[in-house]
């Protein structure tokens, strides 16, 4: 299995976790953690959901995402290393990149929980904002009993 590490902070919460079998019809669990095209095809990483051997909780197998005549699609593995490493890091910088927007949209006050600024009172639960996740509104809230 050709695998490269990933950071922890590029995980998000929201992974789907799938199944997939080895060469010797193990099943194995992994959380997909996103996809990226380069050079007109797709590939998509994922990370273990669940111990295995001779691979790290913190790092990341790349696959091919291939379509046949008939649509069906098919995860080849990569064995070459450069193309590894062009992939990973042409991921990594769109994770990068994904990140630094949302750091800025919050810095403006792009909140998704009425616009207003973290630290406010939350207008659709009555309770303040300060970054973390409301379930109430999908907006940004701190946990009061309003929010929950």
């Amino acid at each position: 299995m050709v695998t490269e590490k990933l950071e922890e902070n590029m995980l998000e919460e929201d992974e789907d976790l799938i199944e997939l079998i080895d060469d010797n019809g193990k099943h194995l669990k992994f959380f997909h953690v996103g996809s990226t095209e380069y050079k007109n095809k797709w590939y998509a990483f994922f990370m273990p959901a669940e111990e295995i051997e001779g691979l790290g909780e913190d790092e990341v197998v790349i696959f091919e995402v291939a379509q046949n005549e008939k649509g069906e699609e098919s995860l080849l593995p990569v064995e070459d290393n450069a193309l590894l490493e062009q992939v990973y890091e042409k991921f990594c910088a769109e994770m990068e990149e994904e990140a630094n927007a949302a750091e800025a949209e919050e810095l403006e006050g792009g909140c998704s929980c009425g616009g207003h600024h973290h630290g406010d009172e939350c207008d659709c639960c009555s309770g303040d904002c300060d970054g973390d996740e409301c379930d109430c509104c999908s907006g940004d809230c701190d946990g009061d009993d309003d929010c929950n």
